[in-house]
């Protein structure tokens, strides 16, 4: 499909696609002690299923350029579809091997959809900053809806197995609304496959690729350890999560405007300046004065995890010069990035195991942040990555 003849109904399915992105996997988190109550896990084991999407989304990733060389990006994503209306159906066995193993699935399905997607948003829209915008506020709604909805859906539904399986039904509907997407694409795929671009050796590459990873680390390290840091700091749990829920609502206007403004600028250094602001004050905040205005500290939080997830995720397109290179580069950033991300909060909550507080890691945490802004100002800087094209007779598989 080209930019000119791709209709507003592939668009629309395009975004409900990146909506299925994250209802599967965000609504865990509220319900987790009667998941594990239900189960018998351990802490550890609960921890694990927590963290076992993330470590499938930097792992899995590394296979999304292979699916989108072999089945096309609209076939890939049917098949992502696939996979998590498939890993839902197998969560309804209420049992531990079967919960783990449908998460599994989820994980590998949203892994791959991560990196097929911006690949299309470069590849059919020439101007992809408004796209780019909706894809990351439906990502960041999806995961503000399924953590927000998730325990009323389990008080008026009965049991939270009933309520995770709920958000199946929107994977439904995006499969059948993705169906014609694939079917309009067919046969553009049966010609020569594009080359595979290796990118390993490009310093621009990876700049993009620590940026997303490290912003993920903060975001992550946020939602996992942010409520416990207020509830030390004095409010009650309804008040931590009502706090983190408002980091997330922030976001999302914030996701949205990010690639807007991206692309009509050709140098992108000001707003991962003003995103590691936004950062620093957030963090800084919690760390002098976490119960004194928590709602502040929460709206700079927001800012800035909306706004450099959302360019982290432009970065994509912009540093890149046409779709092998885009697919490329959108598979490292997302499977190192991912890997990187994955750390964040479990170093956190060790950190504070061994301290017995949470100040040393929320001074790692300020660490990260400068870290991100080191990284971040080569990889916004206007230029392309330059991969080394391999001939498609390597890619026999």
């Amino acid at each position: 499909m080209t930019s000119r003849r791709t209709p507003l109904w592939v668009g629309a399915a395009l975004l409900l696609v990146a909506l299925n992105l994250r209802l599967p996997i965000a609504g865990i988190g509220p319900l987790l002690d009667d998941i594990r109550a239900t189960l018998g896990l351990s802490n550890t084991a609960a921890g694990l299923l927590t963290t076992l999407p993330l470590l499938c989304f930097g792992g899995a990733a590394a296979a999304a350029p292979a699916v989108a060389r072999r089945l096309g990006p609209e076939g890939g994503l049917l098949a992502c579809l696939g996979f998590i209306i498939a890993g839902t159906a197998v969560r309804l066995v209420v049992e531990v091997a079967p919960f783990f193993l449908g998460t599994l699935l989820i994980g590998v399905g949203i892994a791959v959809a991560n990196v097929l997607v911006p690949i299309v948003i470069k590849r059919d829209y020439p101007r992809p900053g408004t796209m780019m915008g909706l894809y990351s506020m439906m990502l960041i709604s999806g995961a503000a809806v399924a953590a927000g909805l998730s325990v009323p859906l389990e008080r008026a539904v009965g049991s939270w197995w009933d309520a995770i399986a709920l958000w199946g039904i929107a994977a439904v509907v995006a499969f059948v609304m993705w169906v014609p997407a694939v079917w309009a694409a067919r046969g553009e795929h049966d010609g020569p496959r594009p080359p595979r671009v290796r990118l390993l050796g490009d310093p621009l590459a990876w700049a993009v690729t620590i940026t997303f990873g490290l912003q993920s680390l903060l975001f992550y390290v946020t939602l996992a350890w942010v409520p416990d840091i207020l509830r030390a700091a004095g409010l009650d749990a309804g008040g931590a999560g009502a706090m983190l829920s408002l980091e997330a609502l922030v976001g999302i206007p914030a996701g949205l405007a990010a690639p807007m403004i991206a692309m009509r600028m050709a140098d992108q250094r000001p707003m991962i300046v003003l995103g590691v602001a936004f950062w620093l004050l957030g963090w800084g905040g919690l760390l002098v004065a976490p119960g004194s205005a928590p709602a502040v500290w929460m709206v700079f939080l927001g800012v800035a995890q909306g706004s450099t997830f959302a360019l982290a995720l432009t970065l994509i397109v912009l540093r890149t010069p046409d779709a092998p290179h885009a697919t490329a580069l959108s598979g490292m950033v997302q499977g190192f990035g991912y890997l990187l991300a994955a750390s964040g909060p479990f170093l956190a909550g060790a950190l504070h195991d061994l301290t017995g507080g949470w100040d040393a890691p929320i001074v790692v945490m300020l660490m990260v942040t400068l870290a991100l802004l080191a990284c971040g100002l080569p990889a916004s800087r206007r230029g392309f990555v330059r991969g080394r094209p391999e001939p498609d007779e390597q890619l026999a598989c």
